[in-house]
């Protein structure tokens, strides 16, 4: 098992998990919400949906997979279940990202447009 809580074994990737908890049959669908951060309601539509165009027993056969091979989301754990809202980045941190972001860039178009760069390049060129 990696460390940090990862999913043993089966090449899965970290943090996915079933979650009973938040399920409505084994927790495969509130799982996948958790994993990519959206609501399971989604998820289930999308497998109702699958399964009327035909696509029933492929879906089904996922679901029954994922059900013996996903661990079971352990305790403590915070997952995004039906009623629970995602953790957001606030207004103040995400301006500071901008920030930092917009200042890593002028650096990045200060050095290509500057002499020692296009000398640097015409040396790489001979």
């Amino acid at each position: 098992m990696r460390g940090g809580g990862g999913s043993p074994g089966y090449g899965l990737p970290e943090g996915l998990y079933r979650d009973p908890a938040h399920g409505k049959v084994a927790g495969v669908c509130a799982g996948l919400g958790a994993y990519f951060q959206i609501r399971p309601k989604f998820i289930r539509i999308a497998a109702v949906v699958g399964s009327l165009f035909g696509f029933f027993p492929v879906i089904a056969g996922l679901y029954v997979l994922l059900t013996m091979i996903l661990p079971v989301r352990p305790e403590g754990m915070t997952g995004v279940g039906e009623g629970e809202d995602r953790p957001r980045p606030s207004v103040d941190e995400l301006k500071r990202r901008f920030e930092s972001l917009d200042h890593r860039l002028a650096r990045m178009e200060e050095l290509v447009i500057s002499e020692d760069f296009r000398l640097r390049q015409k040396f790489r060129e001979l």
